[in-house]
């Protein structure tokens, strides 16, 4: 089974990411795709703290969207 990219979305998905990313203090790297934290990197604590941040960032892309779909099917069906 082969996926289709859409770029569009692909590319909706990474700017979203960088603003959660900034809303929650972090950095959010365009050339790698990762999320980091103001850790030093490539150290031990650098690279556990982008783990977290990475987890925290992801958390709440999926809470927010989560909640975004929440929205759409009760408006949905509010119309029915």
């Amino acid at each position: 089974m082969s996926k289709t990219i859409n770029n569009n979305a692909k590319q909706a998905l990474n700017m979203f990411k960088m603003e959660i990313a900034n809303e929650l203090g972090y950095n959010y790297n365009i050339l790698s795709g990762k999320v980091e934290s103001n850790a030093p990197q490539n150290t031990i604590e650098g690279i556990s703290k982008n783990v977290l941040a990475g987890e925290q960032v992801g958390g709440a892309m999926t809470k927010s969207l989560v909640s975004k779909g929440e929205e759409i099917l009760m408006k949905m069906n509010k119309d029915k």
